[in-house]
């Protein structure tokens, strides 16, 4: 699955999926890593590494809700780290909250893969709306191209209550796709579980 940095250290969030079951955690299949908090109804887990890292990129949070039908962009390892690289995978805001009125999901016109869970979710400024939550286990089988996202307050305040001070950002410039997908990329990380 996919993680993204979210501070200096080298803190990083996932689905909790990711992570379930795991007897050994690495990042970028390197790098040892723990589970140092879940949040299970949001299906969320942050992972903290053995050793220190010193990421690329961090992820800047938006403070400002996106506008519906906005464009987005999702980094992750679509093919679960067969490329070396996060992909880049272009869609839309279709609604700001979930199909039951949840009000922590953002629902996403995004035909993601399997490996892109976990990864960040930016607005055409660079700054993260949210992270890609895995495709529904309910056994309701959606329309291709549904996908959600935990949206970035309720990642912030997961955060927050572990007592990690995330940045965040309010608007900005449009950047073109090539530096999107460089400042999303380096924020973005595999995430490997091992039993």
């Amino acid at each position: 699955r996919s993680g993204f940095y979210v501070d200096q250290s080298g803190t990083v969030v996932t689905t909790l999926e990711a992570v379930q079951g795991c007897e050994r955690v690495t990042l970028d299949e390197d790098y040892n890593a723990r589970v140092i908090g879940i949040d299970e109804g949001l299906g969320i887990a942050v992972l903290k590494p053995v050793d220190a890292l010193a990421p690329i990129a961090v992820a800047a949070f938006q403070d400002i809700p996106p506008r519906l039908q906005s464009d987005i962009a999702v980094a992750g390892y679509s093919y679960g780290g067969v490329l070396g690289s996060p992909t880049l995978t272009f869609g839309q805001l279709e609604d700001a909250q979930g199909l039951n009125g949840e009000q922590h999901l953002k629902r996403l016109a995004l035909a993601s893969l399997e490996g892109d869970a976990g990864g960040p979710v930016v607005d055409s400024y660079g700054a993260v709306v949210g992270m890609l939550l895995p495709a529904s286990q309910s056994g309701r089988q959606l329309p291709d191209g549904v996908s959600f996202a935990a949206d970035a307050a309720a990642v912030r305040q997961v955060l927050a209550d572990l007592g990690i001070s995330a940045s965040s950002t309010s608007g900005g410039t449009t950047i073109p796709p090539e530096t999107l997908s460089k400042q999303a990329s380096g924020m973005t990380v595999l995430v490997s579980c091992w039993d």
